[in-house]
Formats: C-alpha cells, structure tokens, sequence
C-alpha cells in the first residue's frame, strides 16, 4: 500500500514558529473523521531491527543546505547529492534501494510513503521545524538539570532538531533512528557529519561555499580532508607523483578512521533503523529499557494503526523519573504533528485519546501554531 501527501503550505517565518528553511515539504491538511484505532497484525512488522556503524559517505564530497531557525544554522545533505552518489556506485544491487530509491527520483509523482516499505525519511517534514524551534526556545528550561542528557529521536530522517543539540550539547548523547536503514545511512549520518566532524569549513580551500540573498550550500570536501589528514603539506607531492592521482581503497579507509577520531561524535551518537516493535523488543531482550531522558518524534502519528506500536516503543525507552531528582529531572516525549491529517485516520485529538486510553502517559498540548491548519506540540510524561 501506498499513498501521497499532495497538500503543499508554504512556509515562511510567521507560519514556522520563526523558521526559515531552504526546502521544507509539508503534509497536507484538512478536516478527517476520527478513526479507531486498528491493531497491528504481524504482516504490519517489517523492517528488522539494526544497529547502524556511523561511517564517512564513500564520495569525494558531499553537497548540503543550510537550515535557519531561530538564527541557528545547520547543514542538511541535498537530494540531488544523494542520487549523484547512488549513481557512482556501479556495484549496487538494484533491489537494496528499490523503496528509497524510487521516493528519490520519481520528484512530484513520487509517494511520500510507501507502507512497510519507505516512511518519509528523505524529506524535512513541516513540524520537525516546530520541534527545532521549541528546542532552540526552551533548552536550558529541558536540559539544564541534566549533566549527560539522553536523547532519542523517533523517525528522525533528517533529524535537524537532534542536529541542534549535538551542535550545543557537548555532553547530549542521541539515538536516532528511523524505519530505513538506507535513509540512516545516505541522509541522517551525513546530516550529523556535516554539522559536527566534516561541518563546513570557511578556512579550508576545499570547501565551497555558495550563498545568495536567501539560501547557502556548501560542497564539503571529503577527499581534501582525507588527503590531509594523511599527508598533510605532502599532499601535492605524493598524490601529483602518481599515475592515477586517487587514493587507494586502504588509505580511505585509513583517511575516514582518522577523521571521526578527531572528533568525539561517534561516543554521542548511535544510528539504529527498523520498525518500532522490533526496536522495542531489541531494547527488552538486551535490558536497555528506560534509557532516555527526552524522546522526539515528529509527524509520526498520521495513522491509528501506527499507534499502539509508537507508544509501546515510548513507554520501553522512556527513563523513568528518579525518586531523588524531584522537579529538575521530569523524563518526557515531544511529539510534534499536524492537528488533522487530510484523508488518513491519524490526527491530534485521536492520538491524544488513545494515550489517555493507555493510562500510562500523562499527555497536554503545550505550543499551537493556531490558524486553520494547525500544527501542535504534545508533551507526555508519566502519569503519578
């Protein structure tokens, strides 16, 4: 089964909590009944759980978007990017990526989601902008208390509000995780890359930078930096005195080893794909429940029958709250999301229902974007 979002809103800093992005797609909105919500059957569990080594894309460079909100800036890695690199790859089996692949290169024909298959990774999603613009406002109110914060990210795909605060958090540690593994890999682990161990650098003559009046990009040099790290002010000599000017696949490897070892992402970030039951059952049978102190998702709850299974996976990975901490450690869950969900069965009001249905999670609106196709964000904590 699939189907397409094809309600587009333009987005402008009033609309966006004051964001302004260089390419932020949107779901459509309008007026839906509300559906009960269906259970899970077990042809609905697909992707398998896995956990995702963080590694340097095998490209010369990569091109990225900047992202401003709230008069932050963070890199995101273009589409475009992602299919010149797919097409370099002579060696890739074509049914790997059919899904991911297919969502990439079909442009306005393509499905946003592809049931079972592909959920919508590829693109920024209206209200994850929400969710960075809360974070930006209210991080030391969130996170003050916390000496080392743990941070999951549900759905995350692009993952700009994770991206903010492994850029302002030195100490966060932060799980991501999305149904694909493949938009793990080309888009989630390039995005933190971008902003942390490979972010642009205005210093360096490999790097270039492009801006006008309203956006920015910048094609990071990979190969510059691997000859660098390797040779350093030898570079020229060595690589000039070779008959094919290239690294070999060894000195990548080695080049891409040193490179994340100079920085201290691969300790505070973890990657892990799959559907969300198999997650949570990875978590139970390795005794690595109630590990996180902040969950985020957003614009996961456009369907009811998604609903048990995303709030089995927050009730699993939820910290509960320490008898000792009071007030200043309170463990909640984000959720942002549009308040109706033109012609699927998913909206605001049912999540909210079903939750207080559960009678575990405590759950409240706490920003509204107000108008007539509202975006929200509920927070949920546990109940007493």
């Amino acid at each position: 089964m699939s189907f397409k979002f094809n309600f587009g809103v333009d987005i402008d800093a009033d609309s966006n909590g004051g964001c302004a992005a260089g390419e932020v797609d949107t779901i459509n909105h309008g007026v839906a009944a509300l559906a009960c919500v269906e259970e899970d059957t077990a042809e609905n569990i697909a992707a398998p759980y896995e956990s995702i080594p963080m590694s340097i894309p095998r490209a010369s460079s990569i091109v990225v978007d900047a992202i401003f909100c709230r008069g932050q800036r963070l890199w995101k890695r273009q589409i475009d990017d992602v299919q010149f690199q797919l097409a370099q790859q002579d060696s890739l089996d074509d049914d790997v990526l059919d899904a991911v692949k297919q969502a990439m290169t079909m442009g306005s024909t393509a499905t946003d989601v592809i049931k079972n298959q592909y959920e919508g990774g590829l693109k920024t999603w209206e209200c994850s902008m929400d969710l960075l613009a809360y974070l930006i406002d209210h991080c030391g109110d969130l996170f003050g208390a916390y000496e080392r914060p743990r941070v999951l990210e549900v759905g995350c795909g692009t993952a700009l509000p994770s991206l903010y605060l492994l850029t302002h958090l030195p100490n966060a540690r932060v799980c991501l995780q999305d149904y694909n593994r493949d938009v793990i890999e080309l888009i989630t682990i390039p995005n933190v890359l971008a902003n942390t161990a490979l972010a642009p650098d205005s210093t360096s003559t490999g790097d270039e930078l492009q801006a006008s009046s309203d956006t920015e990009s910048c094609e990071i040099d990979i190969d510059y930096r691997r000859t660098q790290v390797l040779f350093g002010d030898d570079t020229d000599q060595i690589i000039g005195a070779r008959t094919i000017p290239e690294l070999t696949s060894e000195e990548t490897n080695d080049a891409d080893t040193r490179l994340l070892q100079r920085s201290d992402i691969q300790q505070r970030c973890a990657f892990v794909s799959g559907d969300w039951a198999n997650f949570a059952e990875a978590a139970r049978t390795r005794g690595q429940e109630h590990s996180f102190d902040l969950i985020l998702t957003s614009e996961t709850i456009y369907e009811t029958s998604s609903y048990r299974r995303l709030h089995d996976l927050l009730e699993c990975m939820l910290a509960r709250p320490s008898p000792d901490a009071g007030h200043a450690h309170v463990p909640m869950v984000l959720v942002a999301a549009k308040s109706i969900y033109f012609g699927l069965s998913g909206s605001v009001l049912s999540f909210e229902q079903y939750v207080r249905s559960r009678g575990i999670f405590a759950i409240e609106s706490i920003w509204q974007s107000g108008g007539s196709m509202g975006r929200e964000l509920l927070r949920m904590t546990w109940r007493n």
